[in-house]
């Protein structure tokens, strides 16, 4: 097998900000596996967060071409390859490849039953509370009815008032991004939890979080930059209430399948996330989109333009990919 990549820059909309970071565009991967007669297709972002360059991506898709012409399992990538967003762009493409070679759909690979559209949120990135209230209303327009509303440490109950006040029936979640000390969020969540907030993620930063498991709150606390593989579920389960699944996080499809059904299992809440894909990324996201509680997949529909065949977002639901996309 063959295996080609691409480094792409997709614009936003709009600048995105979030605690940590403000952003223009979304950098992206894009995967291409080919045996001689079939083409399977992945992709990937760069996860600063955890200290990941572009380089480093570089290097493990140089890696990854070596170990693929010798034609190893998706498993044998899994264990190979260190870095999370090569993996999934890697896994994704075996999936999108296998299912095309096979005649076989995702579903059927997967063993979950085919959902044609799924509710999901929007996201309001951080910016003047006048510029948040706007885009809070112009999602309830286009049909949202859950919307997830980036945090810092500044202002945090006076926006999440403005916003609930302008888009009231709403589900809301607050995401932190690592923002807070373990202090503000006992200040914090009683307030949020008056507004009506069923939400809170990842209040605390990742490599310091073992507070949460002295904390008891009024609102459910949900793991994201914490999240990263299925090795910290008991870990997981003793800080928080749940936990974002994100495809670059955990290393591809195979493994976000393995991780959600273990969390169900242990009665945790489950949310899917993304970190700035097309529709390509979203695909395989998607798929297990359908055992979640909460679907963060709006990557797409924040970008200025999206792939051809792409997913289609319509009053707050996302629709199936086809195969023109992805498997």
């Amino acid at each position: 097998m063959n295996l080609s990549y691409a480094y792409q820059e997709w614009p936003y909309a709009q600048v995105f900000r979030i605690a940590r970071e403000a952003r223009s565009h979304s950098a992206l991967f894009l995967v291409h596996i080919h045996d001689g007669e079939h083409l399977g297709r992945g992709e990937c972002g760069i996860l600063t967060q955890y200290g990941h360059s572009k380089q480093d991506l570089v290097d493990g898709f140089e890696t990854a071409a070596k170990m693929l012409a010798q034609r190893p399992a998706r498993e044998e990538l899994q264990e190979a390859i260190a870095n999370s967003s090569v993996r999934n762009a890697i896994d994704c493409a075996l999936w999108d490849l296998e299912c095309k070679r096979d005649g076989k759909s995702p579903w059927q690979m997967a063993g979950l039953e085919r959902r044609a559209e799924l509710q999901v949120d929007i996201t309001i990135g951080i910016n003047a509370t006048e510029k948040m209230c706007r885009d809070a209303r112009a999602a309830v327009d286009k049909g949202y009815r859950i919307l997830k509303i980036k945090a810092n440490a500044e202002q945090v109950v006076d926006k999440v008032s403005a916003i609930t006040a302008v888009a009231p029936g709403l589900t809301f979640i607050v995401d932190a991004n690592e923002a807070w000390s373990i202090r503000q969020l006992e200040q914090l969540a009683p307030q949020l939890h008056d507004l009506g907030v069923a939400l809170i993620e990842q209040p605390l930063p990742h490599h310091d979080d073992a507070a949460m498991a002295r904390y008891r709150g009024p609102i459910p606390i949900c793991a994201d930059e914490s999240c990263e593989s299925l090795q910290q579920l008991d870990t997981l389960q003793a800080r928080y209430q749940a936990i974002n699944i994100k495809l670059d996080k955990v290393g591809g499809l195979t493994p976000a399948l393995q991780l959600a059904r273990a969390a169900k299992e242990r009665g945790m809440g489950l949310m899917l996330g993304c970190h700035g894909p097309t529709s390509l990324g979203i695909a395989p996201a998607y798929v297990v989109g359908t055992l979640a509680d909460f679907r963060d997949l709006d990557g797409p529909a924040l970008l200025h333009q999206d792939r051809l065949h792409g997913m289609r977002y319509r009053n707050g639901y996302l629709h199936c990919f086809t195969p023109g996309l992805w498997a």
